[in-house]
């Protein structure tokens, strides 16, 4: 596949800030090298640590995409890196106006309307199909390692609570039932250093991607990443199967989109998976 593109190749990246809102938001526009394709995305990021982890493979294929004429916005929803706002006040609503205020101003910046794309990892992918749903400007998506089960999810975030618990008392003082309820009264629960809130957990525990059929018809590619023929879980070919028409297709590369032994600075598997598909040669 071709190398990922380096500063000194003419890969112009302009960090800024647009507003949601009274909510500023940070991004970083990657414009096309050479002949514009035609072609724009926004990369949708992870949730919490997964999104720490999962940086440098957002900037690698972002450069990979703009060496081939393709404008991408890669940006921090509210709560999140460098945008304003706190992570506790973030929830599945938040979130998505994050992205349709990106769709936005990518189109502003790049002046191509419809048949823009959405990029997403694991909640990233979650909700890049929800916006999806209701954006007319959005043609294209992939959707890598998708959270398709919202509510089985967030018993994973709650996990790691449950292990810090263990970790720091020797002892789980508040198990699940017990952390819920005192979000619900207002309090928020420490995952990995970020604070979730009670709308947050129930408006992502409500999220299930594999009921209903998607109204969504562009062009659709679901990855499956994990080890070299692993069969397709049933959850994503369910998935598939709520889309007019989607590719689903699994790629090896390890889980990095948490922290691994080995730094991922590209997923060359998955680079050449998605790119061959959305993107002149």
């Amino acid at each position: 596949m071709d190398a990922v593109p380096t500063i000194k190749e003419a890969v112009v990246e302009t960090p800024m800030f647009f507003a949601n809102g009274t909510c500023r938001l940070f991004g970083v526009l990657h414009e096309p090298v050479g002949p514009p394709s035609g072609a724009a995305w926004v990369f949708c990021h992870p949730f919490a640590e997964e999104k720490l982890w999962t940086h440098r493979v957002y900037v690698s294929f972002a450069r990979l995409l703009a060496a081939r004429g393709v404008w991408v916005l890669r940006f921090d929803m509210t709560g999140n890196g460098d945008s304003e706002g706190q992570f506790s006040e973030t929830s599945v609503d938040t979130m998505l106006s994050d992205i349709d205020c990106a769709i936005d101003h990518l189109e502003q910046l790049s002046g191509i309307g419809r048949g823009m794309g959405l990029l997403g990892l694991r909640l990233g992918a979650a909700l890049a199909a929800l916006a999806a749903e209701r954006s007319q400007k959005i043609d294209n998506l992939v959707l890598w390692e998708p959270i398709v089960d919202g509510a089985k999810y967030m018993q994973e975030m709650l996990r790691v609570n449950l292990t810090t618990q263990s970790a720091v008392y020797k002892e789980i003082r508040h198990n699940r039932e017990a952390l819920v309820r005192m979000m619900r009264e207002g309090a928020t629960v420490n995952i990995d250093g970020y604070e979730l809130a009670y709308p947050c957990y129930e408006q992502v525990s409500a999220i299930n991607l594999k009921d209903g059929r998607k109204q969504f018809a562009g062009q659709c590619l679901i990855v499956q990443i994990g080890k070299e023929g692993q069969p397709i879980l049933p959850d994503l070919k369910t998935f598939q199967g709520t889309y007019p028409t989607a590719d689903l297709c699994g790629v090896e590369e390890e889980p990095f989109w948490r922290e691994i032994k080995r730094w991922y600075p590209t997923a060359s598997n998955l680079f050449d998976a998605t790119a061959s598909r959305i993107t002149p040669r």
